[in-house]
């Protein structure tokens, strides 16, 4: 079988590549492909019953298929892996993954899905990660290399991140993580500073874990660290509280609501009924730290701990349990615990819909119906998919 290969996309698959077959009939993961494609793509990972191949030459452009509107992607960036996707298609396909996923791995092949919103796809990220080039410029990582892509215009970055962008210098291979405040202009920077110094910051940026912005959601004032995750920007997280509220409408007059997996209180601030008691569950100290101030003056349980270790306390009645885990998902400890809790009403969010299918069947074998998911794009021009799930307990 040659290395190079003329293929024809069909669809996609989570993580983002174009599934196709080869002339045997064996599948191809297409990175680079649109459905619709006629492609030559060479051959980068092979097994037995599958093998993994990049585009290398479009000899037929799906209709889909438009020219990356970022000139860094179009010189190599890795960073937005679908932005020679038009974007009308862009969550309409992530939504056939999402059902995908829970055909496949949970075995709900009518599980229903509704589509959500989107963040507008330009200047949405508050927070990225670069690294210093040869030049000591902020750079991105190549598509599938170590080599480095200016940085500079970025076409999803905040504009007071490329303002940042433009001035500083990054000694070469110093990781540097830059947030800004949408709401009050704050900025903040955080580098592992034995490793080089990164120069050319404004005087009033804050430098270290400990330092904060302050970022405005749904009404709510939020202090956020550097050290902190926050969701890629204050419009990603008001959708994400709005999608939460719709999938648990007894959130309003609950008496008490879990929300593990809290962060900087996000869900617990932002989604709940001021009248409500939380349970917050965060195994960050430093967001922990951020949620203590955001909850002052709710009635808060702030604990610090890992989620898979927690269990409900003897006499406490939970209403609704929010859970908001990293990529990975709930996994076996995450759901014991969910379970644990006896809400009736739990709510997942999910940014891997593998991970969201898996954790909906170990949730159906803890008695957690699954209820609908909402699909939302909070990262445009990427493959990156953000699922909020209902499940009622039987």
């Amino acid at each position: 079988m040659s290395d190079r290969a003329v293929l024809r996309p069909e669809r996609y698959v989570a993580g983002g590549e174009a599934l196709a077959r080869d002339d045997d009939g064996r599948v191809v993961f297409v990175r680079g492909g649109i459905p619709g494609d006629e492609v030559i793509a060479e051959t980068t990972e092979r097994k037995k019953d599958w093998r993994r191949a990049v585009v290398d030459e479009v000899i037929v452009p799906a209709p889909d298929r438009v020219e990356a509107p970022c000139p860094q992607r179009r010189r190599g960036c890795g960073g937005c892996d679908w932005q020679e996707l038009a974007v009308p298609a862009q969550l309409p396909a992530k939504i056939e993954i999402v059902r995908d996923a829970f055909r496949r791995t949970a075995h709900l092949p009518d599980a229903v899905l509704t589509t959500g919103a989107s963040v507008r796809p330009e200047g949405y990220r508050t927070t990225i990660r670069v690294i210093g080039d040869g030049a000591g410029r902020p750079a991105y990582r190549a598509d599938r290399s170590h080599d480095a892509v200016a940085a500079t215009g970025c076409l999803v970055a905040h504009p007071a991140l490329r303002e940042l962008l433009e001035d500083i210098t990054v000694p070469a291979d110093v990781e540097v993580t830059l947030r800004v405040s949408a709401a009050t202009g704050e900025r903040v920077a955080l580098w592992n500073r034995h490793a080089g110094d990164v120069t050319g910051l404004p005087a009033d940026a804050g430098v270290g874990p400990d330092a904060v912005v302050h970022e405005q959601v749904a009404g709510h004032r939020f202090r956020v660290s550097a050290g902190s995750f926050f969701q890629s920007g204050p419009a990603a997280a008001e959708l994400l509280v709005a999608a939460v509220r719709r999938a648990a409408p007894e959130l309003v007059g609950a008496a008490t609501v879990l929300d593990a997996y809290a962060g900087v209180g996000l869900f617990a601030l932002a989604a709940t009924d001021p009248s409500s008691t939380l349970v917050t569950i965060e195994s960050s100290r430093s967001a922990v730290a951020d949620a203590t101030a955001n909850l002052a003056g709710r009635s808060a349980s702030i604990e610090l701990g890992q989620v898979g270790r927690w269990r409900r306390g003897r006499g406490q009645h939970i209403d609704v349990a929010i859970a908001d885990p990293a990529r990975s998902g709930l996994g076996r400890p995450g759901v014991g615990a969910m379970a644990s809790s006896g809400a009736p009403i739990l709510v997942l969010v999910s940014c891997d819909p593998v991970a969201a299918a898996r954790d909906a069947a170990l949730l159906a074998k803890h008695g957690y119906d699954h209820d609908g998911t909402e699909v939302l794009d909070l990262f445009p021009h990427t493959h990156h998919v953000e699922c909020v799930t209902r499940f009622v307990r039987r």
